[in-house]
């Protein structure tokens, strides 16, 4: 079960089924060894169910080099890889599955849940658009492909997508606010009226449904309700995240001092929050306050040493200094935690031009511009950072 967006957009399915890929004998009679491969096989599906994964994975590579290349071994391959955050050794797993069995719709969902792991929500939601076309009625991929198309601001396919479980969904609140701002950004008005509605039904008096009509308020740039709502999430308890939207808020109104204060005060309340540094030092590198964004980062990063934007916005505060050799050193660290995200690669390449390591910045210039171009994050995104993805399933069936 999964809450994401999460303040939290998260996944809230009624029921997610984790299960590996069962054993199917078609799929080996034609081996010399079936009864040796049958038994490796049910070893390694009773070590991923009680999560020995070492044994699982060495149990089905080794079901590979007998030459038994099965949707089963290769998907169950796959899970082990899912679950021990292998995300593209999991892609590589499922596609070969995927190749051999191409109408199990099982394969489509992992495969779109490990690219929705990765943030690539177009390609998670071309995965669970063939899931929905070949079994209407799957509720997790209309869940799943509407989270991605409202994650990438494509509000007509995620109301498409959402609409269909609203019998099933209507008390999940981060399904409604999904949902009311997709209609919202369309212009359907009545309809975004009547999913808010609900919405307040649902949500109950609490800080944490605050903060979420507050970022809904937000999102469809109705200022004045958004702080409203956000100062009621502050006001009683302190809530992880509502100072940092409320900050968010501030400095789309042009507040900068007010929104340094909330970010201040976010990482007083919740010091392992790492956007609030960032947003932090992003506002001091706009006052030419170098030194303080990097003071501000590192502290930030000696609490959250894998958070990839965090090194990458260190790296652009030594290129500022200048210091290209530190920049170098954090930014790799960077793209070491997110090789996809092209703007940690244009940044190593400025550092490297800078050095002037011409060769190696074309390089990474080169690399910048494919990436972005496949990779782009909506306002959406922006306005989830409170998304708790360790909640989302490690594989779904």
């Amino acid at each position: 079960m999964a809450g994401k967006l999460t303040g939290r957009l998260f996944i809230s399915l009624a029921s997610v089924i984790l299960c590996s890929f069962p054993w199917l004998p078609r799929t080996f009679a034609q081996h010399p060894e079936t009864q040796d491969s049958r038994s490796i096989f049910e070893h390694g599906q009773r070590a991923l169910s009680g999560g020995h994964y070492a044994v699982a994975e060495q149990d089905f590579n080794q079901l590979l080099r007998m030459g038994v290349r099965s949707a089963p071994t290769y998907g169950n391959l796959g899970v082990v890889y899912m679950r021990t955050n292998r995300l593209d050794a999991a892609i590589d797993a499922f596609n070969r599955a995927k190749a051999i069995a191409p109408g199990l719709t099982g394969i489509d969902l992992n495969l779109g849940l490990a690219y929705f792991k990765e943030s690539d929500f177009k390609k998670a939601s071309a995965y669970f658009a063939h899931v929905i076309s070949a079994d209407p009625g799957n509720l997790q991929a209309h869940y799943l492909k509407g989270t991605c198309d409202f994650m990438t601001d494509d509000f007509v396919s995620a109301a498409d997508a959402l609409a269909p479980i609203m019998d099933r969904e209507h008390d999940d609140l981060e399904y409604l606010f999904m949902l009311g701002i997709s209609y919202g950004m369309l212009k359907r008005t009545e309809d975004s009226q009547q999913i808010f509605e609900r919405l307040v039904q649902a949500g109950g008096d609490t800080p944490h449904f605050h903060l979420l009509l507050g970022k809904a308020y937000l999102a469809l740039g109705q200022l004045q309700k958004a702080e409203s709502e956000l100062q009621r999430a502050v006001a009683s308890h302190p809530l992880p995240y509502a100072h940092y939207y409320m900050g968010v808020l501030d400095r789309q109104s042009g507040q900068i001092d007010l929104a340094s204060g909330e970010f201040e005060k976010e990482i007083e309340v919740a010091p392992a929050n790492p956007w609030p540094y960032k947003d932090l030092a992003e506002i001091k590198l706009d006052q030419a306050d170098v030194r303080g964004a990097i003071v501000v980062l590192e502290k930030g990063i000696a609490r959250n040493p894998d958070a990839s934007y965090l090194l990458a916005a260190l790296g652009r505060a030594y290129l500022q200094v200048p210091a290209p050799d530190h920049a170098i050193a954090v930014l790799k660290r960077a793209i070491a935690l997110d090789p996809k995200n092209g703007g940690y690669h244009y940044q190593l390449g400025r550092a490297y031009l800078k050095t002037g390591r011409a060769a190696e910045a074309t390089t990474q210039m080169t690399l910048a511009r494919k990436l972005t171009d496949e990779n782009s994050e909506g306002q959406m995104e922006v306005l989830s950072r409170d998304r708790n993805t360790k909640a989302v399933p490690d594989e779904l069936h």
